[in-house]
């Protein structure tokens, strides 16, 4: 295996536990049209009808969380049942209506936290859509959703490192990087900060700045499987070999998952 599949089957297997969730594609950040994407004016509440698409087994819990909200009606003000309907779609990958519904509440009930839940849920959909029209809307309603935070809480460091990777992978990456830096600037240990300038170092082919970045995060996390082996990663693809083979083999110590291991194991066989 040569070593361009090697690093192919590493992303992939990142990508398979989630620790290589890079910016993907563009997002219009001035176009709100897409944000219409989960309206349809012809369902109830006018959300996207998702029930033939939906598990036989999920579709009672569904209905009945639904029905502890009285959606459709006068929604109720049950937190307990927000979050139990949008583990539901969660775990049936309907990453945008769990959304959906968290901005309903939201837009009823308006606190901040609300708001936050309802753009987290959003930046969970954008991180995992695969086609372009539902990068843009996710992206758009999060962002949407997380201002409104900001507005309350600016130094709301979690909610502007979201923001930023939204502009990141949009039509203005610089605004979002000027973001990443500012966060650091205020808060040097931020380790979700620290951690996406290392990965896009690794995305962009600057391995030495990959690589100071990860020993940064590590000097506040020793024990950080990801920034473990991206550190790794930074150390091989620059040549510094020696290093690179100490840290593949300190991240199978870390208790890391089999597919990272293997990922590793892959790193080291082409090293000896």
């Amino acid at each position: 295996m040569n070593k361009g599949q090697i690093i192919l089957v590493v992303i992939a297997v990142l990508a398979v536990v989630g620790l290589y969730n890079l910016p993907k594609v563009v997002v219009d950040n001035d176009n709100d049209n897409d944000s219409q994407s989960f309206v349809d004016e012809s369902s109830p509440n006018g959300v996207v009808d998702h029930s033939s698409e939906i598990p036989e087994e999920a579709a009672p819990r569904i209905d009945y969380w639904k029905s502890e909200l009285n959606i459709g009606d006068n929604l109720k003000e049950n937190d307990s049942a927000l979050d139990s309907l949008m583990k539901v779609y969660m775990e049936i990958n309907k990453y945008d209506s769990a959304a959906y519904f968290a901005e309903l509440y939201a837009e009823k009930f308006n606190t901040v936290e609300h708001w936050q839940k309802a753009g987290d849920a959003y930046f969970e959909a954008f991180s995992f859509a695969l086609e372009e029209q539902k990068v843009r809307s996710t992206g758009t309603k999060a962002r949407a959703a997380y201002d409104k935070v900001l507005a309350a809480q600016p130094d709301n460091f979690d909610v502007q490192h979201n923001v930023a990777m939204i502009y990141i992978s949009g039509s203005n990456p610089m605004q979002g990087i000027m973001m990443l830096r500012e966060i650091l600037e205020k808060d040097p240990d931020n380790r979700q900060a620290l951690m996406s300038m290392g990965r896009m170092s690794i995305q962009t082919g600057q391995f030495e700045n990959g690589a100071s970045r990860f020993e940064s995060l590590l000097s506040y996390y020793p024990e950080d499987v990801e920034g473990n082996f991206f550190l790794g990663v930074c150390y091989f693809e620059s040549g510094q070999l020696v290093k690179a083979k100490a840290q593949f083999e300190k991240v199978k110590t870390l208790g890391a998952s089999e597919q990272v291991i293997t990922a590793a194991d892959e790193y080291l066989e082409r090293i000896q």
